[in-house]
C-alpha cells in the first residue's frame, strides 16, 4: 500500500489540501486516522483514540481497511455515540504513505535527493509520522521513493536516516506529503530510549532527536 509516490498522488494531495486549507469554520477537526472494518462497514480510528463513523459510508471500491489518511471532518450534533465514538461528516481525506522501517542491507535505494520537513517528526497512533515537502516534475510519471532507515544502535540510541530518491526526476514544483512508519517495524525498538534522525534538507544535513516513550 502506497509503496511509492506518483505525480498523480501528489497532485491529488495538493488539490485537496488547498480545499482543506481554505475552510474557515472553527468546528472543523483534522486527525490522522486509520481505516478499520467492522463486518462490512468501514470506519475511522484516529491517532487520539476516537472512533469516527462517517455519515456517508466509505466506498469499499475506493477505501480499504489498513489505509491511512489525514481526515478533515465535522462532528454531527445530536449524533454522538458512547464514549469516544462519534458520527461525523467527512470533508476531506488526504492519503498518507505507510512504509516499514528498513535496515541498510534490505533495500537498494540511493537516498541522495533533498526533502524538507514541515515540522519535527512525531509519534501518533502506532506510528512515527513525518510531514515533508520535496520537488517533482509536473509532466513526469517518474516514481519517487521515501525511506526511513535504521542505520545503527548505540548506547540505547537508534541512528536513523529519513531520505528521498527522486529516481532522476528533475523538479520544477514542490509538494507536501505525509508518511507514517509503523512502530512494530522498528528493529530493536525495545532496546532504545531515543531516536536520532538525519535528514538531507536541501544542501544541509539536519538532525532531529525524539525520546521514545
Amino acid at each position: 500500500m502506497h509503496k511509492c509516490l506518483t505525480n498523480s498522488f501528489l497532485l491529488a494531495f495538493l488539490s485537496v489540501a488547498t480545499i482543506a486549507c481554505d475552510q474557515n469554520e472553527t468546528s472543523y477537526i483534522v486527525d490522522l486516522c486509520d481505516i478499520k472494518e467492522q463486518g462490512s462497514t468501514l470506519y475511522l480510528f484516529s491517532d487520539g483514540g476516537a472512533t469516527l463513523y462517517p455519515s456517508s459510508s466509505l466506498d469499499v471500491a475506493t477505501y480499504k481497511a489498513g489505509q491511512r489518511f489525514r481526515v478533515t471532518y465535522v462532528k454531527l450534533e445530536g449524533n454522538s455515540l458512547s464514549g469516544e465514538e462519534s458520527m461525523v461528516e467527512i470533508k476531506d481525506m488526504l492519503p498518507v504513505l505507510i512504509k516499514d522501517v528498513v535496515t541498510p542491507g534490505s533495500f537498494t535505494d540511493r537516498l541522495a535527493d533533498p526533502l524538507w520537513l514541515v515540522g519535527k517528526p512525531w509519534f501518533g497512533g502506532s506510528y512515527l509520522n513525518f510531514e515533508f515537502t520535496y520537488g517533482y516534475s509536473e509532466d513526469s510519471d517518474i516514481k519517487h521513493s521515501i525511506q526511513l532507515v535504521q542505520d545503527s544502535v548505540s548506547r540505547r540510541k537508534a541512528y536513523m536516516t529519513f531520505g528521498h530518491n527522486a529516481n532522476g526526476d528533475a523538479y520544477d514544483k514542490k509538494v507536501t506529503a505525509l508518511a507514517s512508519f509503523p512502530l512494530s517495524t522498528f528493529p530493536e525498538r525495545s532496546n532504545v530510549d531515543s531516536l536520532v534522525i538525519r535528514v538531507k534538507e536541501g544542501s544541509k544535513n539536519k538532525t532531529y532527536r525524539l525520546a521514545v516513550k
